[in-house]
């Protein structure tokens, strides 16, 4: 079992996982470093355990910005406001 932020030869240490685990979950690596990511993760539950509460957070957050947006009339209503208010500032 890998020690955190210990570094085996040929391996991915634990601390180069984490700094590059939200990369990681976007999808921005390139393949190589995806396939040793991945290999580090099935070889670690530590940072398993951390890419899975990150994923997990970031799918809760996705999913508070995907509610509906505010009606129609509220937003008018808002923006109508802060009109006035910058009109008023402003005089």
């Amino acid at each position: 079992m890998n020690h955190p932020h210990a570094h085996h030869q040929g391996h991915t240490d634990c601390s180069e996982v984490l700094h590059r685990i939200y990369e990681y979950l976007d999808g921005e690596l390139e393949a190589a470093d995806v396939a040793r990511i991945a290999t580090h993760l099935a070889e670690c539950q530590p940072c398993l355990a951390q890419h899975d509460l990150d994923s997990a957070v970031r799918e809760v957050v996705r999913r508070a910005c995907v509610e509906p947006p505010a009606p129609v009339a509220l937003r008018l209503s808002i923006m109508t406001q802060i009109t006035t208010f910058r009109v008023e500032r402003d005089l």
